[in-house]
């Protein structure tokens, strides 16, 4: 393998010509890994030999994570730093660092060390070396993580290849690589309640998953609970697709069939007789299971109307309240100026 290239001279680099990949790395209660994980990644970036930036958001995190990003960013002028107003989970955080990277490459990995940054190079030689892709996910060979995490992941997992129509052997995950064109197509999705893999799904179905290692965790515990996992899968297949209301649809319809059947065989025992006194747990049961399938119809269409809303009323899906590191004005992926204001107001609200 070549020497990694001198520090100095990437640094030039990077701020002299176009940006060749940035990696897009949210922030939440990470204060204690953070210094390792940006040790690990600018080594393994500075060896693959590009110029690049490392944007950092902190989705608000109630430790001194912001503290340990602001010293990082003296210590690296690869890194960008983005704290946000206030909490909105880290699909929001991951939209943010799309809206400022400059990147033709965007990568995508989480900040407890669990994501190597030793195999971000495999993601990279897939991608490149096949111009039909748009997305490579790093696949998890053994998942370090509690088993309940892991039976959300197969969950969500099913959930998504029925969704969206995807095979099964794909795998998703927040460690991944893509091209810059898929990341603006997702921030061209203007919703409210934004999940990158389903966002991605409905962009572009050129995606593939690849083995990779799975680190233990750094520190801390996951922030990821169950009824999180749960939320997470419900947001996937509501926020663009309609296979909910497909598929209440569908149990409609063959209920329906179910009762005609019932019906006729209930008036043949009749006329033969057979029915001498009505029983009450036909009736119980009937008006039990009716009555459940309403209400999980109500839940369902009340799911999509309460979106419906939100969308309306605009809400802005995150907020900016301190960035440091970018130089103004900021430059596109061309090399022309942006106004930073105007690109920051527009990647942040939700047009009404």
């Amino acid at each position: 393998m070549c020497s990694a290239p001198n520090r100095q001279d990437m640094n030039e680099k990077v701020n002299t010509t176009a940006i060749e990949l940035s990696v897009v790395i949210p922030v939440y209660k990470s204060s204690g890994c953070l210094p390792d994980l940006l040790r690990q990644l600018v080594l393994q970036l500075d060896e693959i030999g590009r110029t690049y930036e490392i944007i950092l958001v902190d989705d608000d995190s109630p430790d001194d994570s912001w503290r340990v990003v602001k010293e990082l960013v003296l210590q690296y002028p690869e890194i960008r730093a983005i704290q946000l107003m206030r909490n909105g989970g880290q699909a929001r955080a991951t939209l943010c660092g799309f809206a400022h990277a400059q990147g033709d490459i965007i990568v995508t990995m989480d900040d407890d060390l669990q994501h190597r940054p030793d195999q971000l190079p495999k993601l990279l030689d897939v991608l490149e070396s096949r111009p039909d892709l748009d997305c490579v996910f790093g696949a998890y060979m053994k998942k370090l993580h509690s088993g309940y995490r892991n039976l959300g992941s197969r969950i969500i997992r099913q959930i998504n290849a029925r969704a969206f129509g995807l095979p099964k052997d794909i795998q998703s995950s927040s460690f991944r690589v893509m091209k810059h064109s898929v990341a603006e197509a997702i921030l061209a999705h203007h919703t409210e309640n934004p999940v990158i893999s389903a966002l991605l799904y409905d962009s572009t179905h050129r995606v593939v998953s690849i083995p990779v290692e799975h680190a233990p965790r750094h520190s801390g515990h996951s922030n990821y609970t169950l009824a999180k996992q749960m939320r997470l899968a419900v947001d996937n297949i509501c926020t663009v697709s309609t296979f909910p209301l497909r598929a209440m649809s569908a149990l409609g319809i063959w209920i329906c069939l179910l009762s005609i059947v019932f019906v006729c065989v209930v008036l043949v025992r009749y006329l033969f007789g057979q029915i001498s006194v009505a029983g009450w747990t036909t009736v119980v049961i009937l008006v039990s299971f009716f009555s459940g399938i309403i209400l999980l119809s109500l839940g369902v269409i009340g799911e999509y109307m309460v979106r419906i809303l939100r969308e309306a009323r605009g809400f802005p899906r995150y907020i900016e309240r301190e960035r440091i590191g970018f130089v103004a004005p900021d430059r596109n992926r061309d090399g022309n100026r942006v106004q930073t204001e105007q690109r920051t107001t527009v990647a942040q609200r939700i047009p009404r």
